[in-house]
């Protein structure tokens, strides 16, 4: 889902050989009484940097005024390069790249022909950023490599860590990973030896990127967060902006992963602040990242509609500023949310704008995904040989986007940092650290012995499943594209059933086998001196496992039936009023059905009909104090309704808390498009009705 991550990238924000350490009023002072030309312009220059963090239209006007007072002098040409160049980051920053394109085309035309090494170092590392922000990652690599060379050759050890993490992160991007990590190690050991620990920051945010291609959003979480408190540390709130935002996209990714909607909270907060920052900076670039991120979060809460108002508001200043990185997310994401709302026309014109430019950015995980969506539109428009071919477009580049091979080289990283944390203690630990490098290294060695034998297993079943896929294909080519696309779906979607039906059984039986778990370990206790006690527990045990052998055979019940019929459902709910009756013998049952008996749905359908009913006639048992409950299935209109109603004590809607039956209802009803609603009255009684339509049900394989 998270295609925008944003990166930490170095760009210098000031030009090293002017200092910022005089007041502004001292520098306006010598502004006006010098008359060395050559002194105006560094003081100008002075005042650039004392304006450009806090105010850019300040900055600009300086800029300007030294471009012009040094334009036609050939001796202060390089200062005349520098403001140049000044000119290019800011508009860099504000987002605004075709100006910032072009003040840096017009630099390297005045020092293409001479060589100096801050001008050219700053030309390509600067030019790369562009590049990257712009989503061409291969010549931001190209500038990058260039720049790091420089660097090399004249053994500035403080640009080369700048630049191998720059080169680090564009490798990234292209997929590149295991070479990515070669030169992470690299910037990481210059880190240490330079003692920066801004630069650290950067290499834990951009190993979090790493982790967050291999969906261990988890372990990605806990890079992101200790790059952050590195940055906090720091005055570059850029750094800090971009870390709140990676942040705020893994407990996204969490919330969605693990189904838990509360930390759809904490990410909407921190795509806030980091939005917030972004616009008191005026940094264009995290202002979009941000603003797609709560586009994002709309998306994943269902809320399309929201989520496409931001995206298209974003596409206006991405379109602006030719923005590429932006505009394929976002074309890429209107294209999605339309086709959440089978707006298919809309959702296939979007997703074809996104193409081209993922094509280009030749990021394999974007591809996969545009692809994958492209197959769906052209599903729902019964173009079945254009579906299929982006079917297996997708299918081929997720076979590139395995990261398991990372894992060692991750853990080595892992390894390094925990022996760093305690190299103070070596001097008085010395024996007991020996022995746990030599446990650590026996270790990583067993490790590496397990990876590789997995390694070539792997490969030999791999080229086994290859030989048989071809001879399967061989087999298959004159059957059917439109036959073979429609088993493809059918197959995906009982799957899915197979899925929801599996965290069925783990939800409903998993947490009461916990439970009889904790009773067993409460009589360990007790058993020796309360035979009464044990007794109670024992009984308790017994009416508890009861009840899940009762939840696992409406499950299996629904999960070997690929449809349930009206008379299926009618039978199930007559065995669980028996079972009720026991109970309460004192409570009237009664259910009719006027909808014939052969209609069918399918077990998803059946299933969360079942429990609703279930939840609704234990809530009449537990609390209406009811003599009698009646059940009706019939047919109104084009939809099948089921009404729960009870003669008890009722209660008023607007006063009582309807508490988490009401939510389980609602929230399984959502999920097979049916509709849940309450009417109850004091001493009269209240009624629960289930409405779906029949035609839903029929579409449901």
């Amino acid at each position: 889902m998270k295609l925008l991550r944003v990166f930490s990238i170095s760009l210098f924000f000031s030009i090293s050989i002017f200092s910022q350490d005089k007041k502004v009023d001292s520098l306006q002072l010598v502004l006006k009484n010098t008359t060395s030309t050559k002194e105006k312009s560094t003081t100008l220059m002075h005042l650039v940097d004392y304006y450009f963090n806090s105010n850019k239209d300040s900055a600009e006007i300086y800029i300007q005024k030294t471009i012009q007072l040094t334009n036609f002098e050939e001796t202060l040409k390089t200062q005349n390069i520098h403001a140049i160049l000044k000119y290019a980051q800011l508009y860099l920053i504000k987002g605004d790249y075709v100006k910032s394109q072009a003040k840096y085309d017009l630099a390297w035309q005045k020092m293409k022909d001479e060589y100096d090494y801050f001008l050219h170092n700053k030309y390509y590392g600067d030019l790369g950023v562009l590049n990257f922000y712009k989503g061409d990652f291969e010549s931001a690599l190209k500038n990058f490599t260039s720049a790091l060379a420089l660097a090399e050759k004249e053994k500035n050890e403080v640009d080369e860590l700048r630049f191998l993490n720059n080169k680090a992160l564009a490798m990234s991007y292209l997929g590149k990973a295991e070479s990515s990590l070669d030169v992470h190690k690299k910037a990481i050991s210059l880190a240490e030896k330079l003692n920066d620990s801004t630069a650290l920051g950067k290499s834990f945010n951009n190993i979090g990127l790493i982790y967050e291609d291999m969906k261990e959003y988890q372990k990605a979480l806990e890079f992101y967060l200790q790059a952050l408190e590195i940055k906090k540390n720091g005055t570059n709130q850029v750094d800090v902006a971009n870390s709140l935002y990676n942040i705020a996209g893994m407990y996204k990714e969490i919330g969605e992963k693990e189904k838990d909607t509360s930390l759809y909270s904490k990410a909407e907060n921190y795509y806030q602040k980091s939005l917030n920052i972004a616009e008191k900076i005026e940094y264009g670039k995290v202002i979009l990242f941000s603003k797609t991120g709560i586009a994002q979060l709309a998306t994943v809460r269902n809320q399309h509609k929201k989520a496409i108002s931001i995206y298209k508001s974003v596409i206006i200043d991405a379109e602006k500023t030719n923005d590429a990185q932006t505009l394929r997310v976002s074309y890429l994401y209107l294209g999605v949310n339309y086709l959440k709302l089978k707006q298919i026309n809309s959702a296939e014109s979007y997703l074809l704008k996104a193409l081209p430019l993922i094509e280009i950015s030749n990021n394999p995980a974007d591809k996969a995904k545009v692809y994958k969506n492209l197959s769906l539109v052209y599903a729902a428009k019964n173009q079945f040989a254009k579906a299929y071919t982006y079917l297996q477009k997708q299918y081929d580049l997720e076979n590139e986007l395995s990261k398991n091979s990372l894992q060692t080289k991750i853990s080595d990283f892992e390894v390094k940092y925990e022996t760093a944390k305690k190299e103070k203690e070596i001097a008085i630990q010395k024996e007991e650290l020996l022995e746990k490098e030599l446990a650590i290294k026996n270790r990583n060695l067993y490790a590496i012995l397990l990876a590789s034998a997995l390694l070539i297993l792997g490969i030999i079943f791999f080229g086994i499943y290859k030989k048989n896929q071809f001879k399967r294909k061989q087999l298959q080519k004159e059957i059917d594209l439109k036959d073979a696309l429609a088993i493809i779906k059918t197959q995906n979607r009982l799957q899915e059933q197979r899925l929801r039906i599996s965290r069925d059984l783990h939800d409903n039986i998993g947490s009461q086998l916990t439970f009889i778990i904790s009773s067993i370990d409460n009589l360990k206790f007790i058993s020796k001196d309360a035979n009464d006690k044990l007794k109670d527990k024992l009984s308790t045990i017994s009416s508890f496992t009861s009840g899940t052998i009762h939840e696992l055979r409406d499950t299996i019940w629904a999960m070997n039936k690929s449809k349930i019929s009206v008379e299926d459902l009618h039978s199930r709910i007559l065995s669980f009023i028996e079972k009720a009756k026991l109970a309460v013998p004192e409570l009237e049952f009664e259910i009719l059905y006027t909808i014939d008996k052969n209609t069918s749905f399918s077990s998803l359908i059946g299933m969360n009909l079942f429990r609703v009913i279930q939840e609704a006639i234990n809530n009449a048992i537990k609390y209406a104090d009811a003599s009698k409950v009646e059940i009706h299935l019939k047919k109104d209109h084009q939809n099948f309704v089921i009404s729960i109603i009870d003669n008890g004590k009722g209660f008023d809607i607007n006063s009582v808390d309807l508490g988490n039956g009401l939510s389980n209802m609602e929230k399984r009803m959502s999920e097979i498009d049916a509709k849940v609603s309450i009417n109850s009255k004091e001493k009269i009684g209240t009624e629960i009705t289930l409405e779906i339509a029949l035609e839903n049900t029929a579409n449901d394989v």
